[in-house]
């Protein structure tokens, strides 16, 4: 017999990548773990007689041959599955991580850093021309928008991107990705945000806002990671740590969360043999109290070297954009829709201007709302490299008195940057961010 299976409190990118690996190998079985997140649980509700998993128990007495493992290769996730993957005579490993101290061995070990693992998988499936149904293509798109903050993490690359317009073009419904990713909070997890908010520790590090909260509960809190992601969404911050103990228990759990390549979360979690990548990891600990644990991370916090803010550290991805012959009656609405003063224009897939309401007020006062962008815009665009200084930004910005800058690379929009964004990352910290070019 030959199976996939993922790491135990599997998530959508776990249960995505085994779908994605069945699509490739379609003699292997699912086999998931009894133990999985609460967002997979309400989705395998509805969903567990089509894609039909088995359970551990169910594998007793079967000879497993061939194992293949996705999203993960730290053996203290795959409990459940530790005598078959010591027995079996192959084992193929997919995942996505930084390298740890009791990573699995393997057969076959294809690691790549990329924002989700399922996308991994997805790239061969386009590869080899597999259709896929749009359910399938669903599920996929859940496990990629998941481990990505739905392509917004930083760990996020082209490649995730790419796969996830594969996905869309094979009739994933973002409706259905919405909904599961929607995130409602019970009275637990509720009163646990209630709790960090009230008590939680700023941090400015260059400009960088990173929030420590420490927090006694009074029983286990399920999904607890997702309350600290909702506090880096509420507070803006750069990255946020919890450190969380029951009640008379020992073991002390730190929960991060980075959206900065500055704060790597994974750096810290091995702080305490934790695992996990950049953008999202975990750990705990028995050997130190709630209080040590906050202070060492504190510490380690205060001590890490971080390097002058870039212009990727501030940029708004992915941006608005409108064609060249979107007209002005068009155009004044959708600014006002997203909340912004300027957009880039594009034509042919090429960038080719820049509106802003600057430019927008001179076409209102000649009453011609059916002139199209390209009458009005600026045509001499002024871009930046997303690895350029923020000190060099904001003198490009000030000697051509222009207010937002395209951030471009190999001739791709990455994203914008405008003269609010830096400046308030450039004083946050007593300008102490100001970089020489």
């Amino acid at each position: 017999m030959k199976i996939i299976i993922t790491h135990q409190n599997a998530d959508f990118d776990g249960l995505g990548a085994m779908l994605a690996a069945r699509k490739l190998w379609p003699d292997h079985h699912l086999v998931l773990s009894s133990a999985i997140s609460q967002p997979v649980r309400k989705y395998m509700a509805l969903h567990r007689d089509w894609l039909t998993v088995k359970q551990p128990p169910e594998l007793k007495g079967e000879e497993i041959t061939e194992v293949i493992v996705v999203d993960s290769r730290d053996e203290r996730r795959f409990k459940d599955f530790s005598e078959i993957l010591k027995n079996a005579s192959r084992v193929t490993i997919f995942d996505h991580h930084p390298p740890g101290e009791r990573d699995m061995e393997a057969t076959t070990l294809i690691v790549e850093p990329v924002g989700a693992c399922t996308t991994l998988l997805c790239e061969r499936i386009e590869e080899q021309g597999i259709e896929l149904d749009p359910e399938e293509a669903t599920l996929m798109m859940l496990g990629l928008y998941a481990d990505t903050g739905n392509l917004s993490f930083p760990s996020t690359t082209v490649r995730d991107l790419r796969a996830a317009a594969f996905l869309r073009e094979s009739g994933a419904s973002l409706p259905v990705v919405n909904r599961y990713l929607q995130q409602q909070y019970t009275p637990q997890q509720q009163e646990l945000l209630v709790a960090i908010l009230g008590g939680i520790e700023l941090m400015e590090r260059q400009g960088l806002r990173i929030g420590c909260g420490s927090h006694q509960t009074r029983s286990y809190v399920k999904g607890a990671a997702l309350v600290v992601e909702r506090i880096l969404q509420l507070l803006g911050l750069d990255a946020c740590f919890a450190i969380l103990q029951v009640e008379g228990k020992d073991t002390v759990q730190i929960i991060g969360r980075s959206q900065t390549r500055h704060i790597d979360a994974a750096a810290i979690a091995q702080l305490w043999e934790g695992g996990g990548h950049p953008s999202a990891a975990s750990a705990r600990t028995r050997e130190e109290s709630r209080e040590e644990v906050f202070e060492k991370l504190k510490q380690y916090i205060g001590d890490a070297e971080i390097a002058p803010l870039e212009v990727s550290d501030v940029m708004s991805s992915p941006v608005q954009c409108v064609a060249s012959d979107t007209t002005l009656e068009v155009l004044q609405p959708l600014l006002q829709k997203w909340g912004v003063r300027g957009v880039p224009v594009m034509k042919d897939g090429e960038l080719v201007g820049i509106v802003s309401q600057r430019d927008m007020k001179k076409a209102v006062q000649r009453e011609d709302w059916s002139v199209p962008v390209a009458g009005f815009m600026t045509h001499t665009v002024i871009t930046v490299e997303p690895n350029q200084s923020l000190n060099e930004a904001l003198e490009l910005m000030t000697e051509e008195d222009i207010g937002r800058l395209p951030v471009v690379r190999g001739g791709e929009v990455l994203g914008i940057v405008s003269r609010t964004d830096i400046l308030e990352r450039l004083y946050a910290n007593g300008g102490n961010d100001l970089a020489s070019s």
